[in-house]
C-alpha cells in the first residue's frame, strides 16, 4: 500500500463557492460541484489461502522453538509470483504505534542473514556447468578435518570419499570447499551474482536491501572456503527463495512480483504484470542434475528428511549458520539461523518455500528446526492446490538424520486423524463472517478453502459431519441480498 499510495488513493471532490468576509458561504448560487476520483485497484499474486497457511505454521514454529523471528516466502517458480510471504513477529498497519518499531518492516526483503549451508546448492550448480567437476567423481573430504589459512574447517561427522550428491546429502563443509577450491573465486562471484545475490530482486516493495557479497579480489582462501558453505556473505530471504526457483524451473532467474495488475474506476487495466526472465543462469540439464541431488536431501539419511512430504517427492536444502556476536565481533555458539528451502513435486515444481528461524532454542538444526515447517507448508499447500500425490503414500518413522539428529525422531504430519481413532466434525460455519471461519480454522486446525465473501452460505462436509483424510473441505460466502 505504501509503494502503490499514489495509485491507488484517487482525488477528493470539492465545492467553489463564494465566501463573505467572516469566511461563510454567501449563496448556492453560481457555486461550482468538482467531482472526485476513485482510486485505482491492485490485483495481486497473493493467495489468501495459502498466505493464511504460512502465517498460521510460521506463527506455531516460532512459538514452538522461541525464536527471535522467523519468516517465509512461497513463490511459484514458474513465474515468480509471490504466493505468500509471512514474518514473525508481525504488526498491525492500521496501529502501528503500538508495536516496536524494529517490527515495522518486512522481514523477507528487510532484513540479511548468512545463509549457511543452503549456498552449496548454487556452488554446485556453478561448478557442474562450469565443467569443474562430475557427478560421479568422488572428493576427498578428508576424514572431518582441513586446515585452511592456519584455520581448521570441519564436518559435522567424519567423511572420506564423497561424490558430489552425498557432499549436498550430508551437507558436507570440506566437501563444498575443494568444490568451491575448483571453481576458484572470480567464476563463484559471478555465479552467486547471476544467481541475485548482492543485488535487490527489485520487488515492487519499499525497503528492500541488497545483502552483501565482497568483491573476489578480497578473498582469501580462508574466505573461499568459508563462502563455499555459507558463511562470509549476507542474503535476503527473498532472494534465496527466487535463486532456488531457478533451480526449480530449469536454470532461468525469475523477477519476483507481487503486483499482478492495475485496474482504474473504469476497469480499464492499466498495468499488467508478465513473468520475467532476468537470465538464463545454468543449463536445463544442469538443473535437472542439482534436484536429484536436493531430492537425495529429504530422502532418509539425507539432512533434511523431516522435510519430505508423503506421497510427493520433494527437493530441498537444509541451513544452519552461526551468527555473528555484536560484541567480540566473532562468531557465536549459541545464536544461529536456521533454514531450510525446497519445492515441490521434484518433477513439476509447483510451489518454492523458505522457511527462516532466528535464534531458535535448543536443537536449532534447520533440518530438525526448519524443514518440518517447510513439509506442513507444502502438504497443506499442495492439496489446496489440487496437485495429486505421484508417490506411494507413507507414514515412516524416521531414524537418524545424517548425525544431525543423535536420537530417533517419530516424524507424522497429520491434519485429522485417519488410524482407527475418532475423525473430526465439521463445525457449522453457517451465517459466519470471513474473521470468524478463520478464527475457527486457528482453533481447530483445519485447513479450509474459502471463496467469495460476505457470510457462509453453504459448506462442505455439512455440519457434523466426519472429516476424511484427503476429503476437500470448503466454505461459499456471499454477500448479504
Amino acid at each position: 500500500e505504501l509503494e502503490f499510495d499514489t495509485r491507488i488513493l484517487g482525488r477528493g471532490g470539492y465545492l467553489v463557492m463564494e465566501r463573505d468576509a467572516l469566511g461563510r458561504g454567501m449563496s448556492s448560487a453560481g457555486s461550482k460541484i468538482q467531482g472526485g476520483e476513485r482510486g485505482n485497484d491492485l490485483f495481486l499474486t497473493l493467495d489468501k489461502n495459502l498466505q493464511y497457511i504460512a502465517e498460521k505454521e510460521l506463527g506455531r514454529a516460532v512459538s514452538e522453538s522461541k525464536a527471535k523471528s522467523g519468516t517465509v516466502v512461497v513463490l511459484d517458480p514458474r513465474t515468480g509470483a509471490v504466493l505468500a510471504m509471512a514474518g514473525q513477529p508481525d504488526y498491525n498497519p492500521n496501529a502501528f504505534f503500538k508495536f516496536r518499531p524494529g517490527d515495522w518492516r518486512n522481514r523477507a526483503l528487510c532484513d540479511s542473514y548468512e545463509p549457511g549451508s543452503t549456498i552449496k546448492v548454487f556452488l554446485m550448480a556453478a561448478a557442474l556447468n562450469e565443467g569443474v567437476i562430475r557427478t560421479g567423481q568422488r572428493i576427498n573430504c578428508e576424514n572431518g578435518s582441513i586446515e585452511v589459512s592456519g584455520k581448521i574447517v570441519h564436518d559435522h561427522r567424519p567423511y572420506k570419499m564423497l561424490t558430489p550428491e552425498e557432499i549436498i546429502k550430508f551437507s558436507s563443509n570440506i566437501g563444498s570447499y575443494k568444490i568451491g577450491k575448483a571453481l576458484e573465486r572470480e567464476r563463484y562471484y559471478n555465479y552467486l551474482r547471476d544467481f541475485g545475490f548482492g543485488q535487490k530482486t527489485e520487488i515492487e516493495l519499499p525497503g528492500e536491501v541488497s545483502g552483501l557479497i565482497h568483491k573476489p579480489t578480497r578473498w582469501f582462501d580462508v574466505d573461499l572456503a568459508a563462502i563455499s558453505f555459507g558463511q562470509g556473505l549476507a542474503v535476503t530471504p527473498l532472494q534465496l527463495a527466487t535463486a532456488t526457483a531457478a533451480i526449480a524451473n530449469g536454470g532461468y532467474l525469475m523477477s519476483p512480483y507481487v503486483v499482478e495488475k492495475v485496474v482504474d474506476n473504469f476497469g480499464q487495466i492499466r498495468m499488467h504484470r508478465k513473468p520475467q526472465i532476468k537470465r538464463k543462469v545454468i543449463g536445463g540439464d544442469v538443473a535437472d542434475q542439482v534436484k536429484e541431488m536436493m531430492v537425495k536431501v529429504t530422502e532418509e539419511g539425507g539432512t533434511g528428511v523431516l522435510g519430505a512430504i508423503s506421497g510427493y517427492r520433494v527437493a530441498g536444502k537444509t541451513g544452519t549458520a552461526q551468527k555473528v556476536d555484536p560484541v567480540t565481533g566473532g562468531y557465536a555458539v549459541d545464536k544461529v539461523v536456521s533454514s531450510f528451502v525446497g519445492f515441490a513435486p521434484a518433477d513439476d515444481p509447483r510451489v518454492v518455500i523458505l522457511v527462516l528461524l532466528d535464534e531458535p532454542k535448543g536443537k536449532a538444526y534447520g533440518g530438525l528446526i526448519a524443514a518440518p515447517v517447510f513439509s506442513r507448508i507444502a502438504s497443506q499447500s499442495l492439496r489446496y492446490m489440487k496437485v495429486m500425490p505421484t508417490e506411494k503414500v507413507t507414514r515412516p518413522v524416521l531414524s537418524t538424520i545424517a548425525g544431525v539428529i543423535d536420537t530417533p525422531v517419530d516424524y507424522q504430519v497429520r491434519d485429522v486423524n485417519h488410524q482407527g481413532q475418532e475423525m473430526p466434525q465439521m463445525p457449522d460455519f453457517s451465517g459466519m463472517s470471513y474473521r470468524q471461519v478463520m478464527q475457527v480454522m486457528q482453533n481447530s486446525g483445519l485447513n479450509i478453502k474459502l471463496t467469495g465473501s460476505g457470510r457462509v452460505v453453504a459448506q462442505s462436509p455439512q455440519p457434523g459431519k466426519q472429516i476424511r483424510f484427503g476429503n476437500e473441505i470448503w466454505v461459499k460466502l456471499s454477500p448479504p441480498s
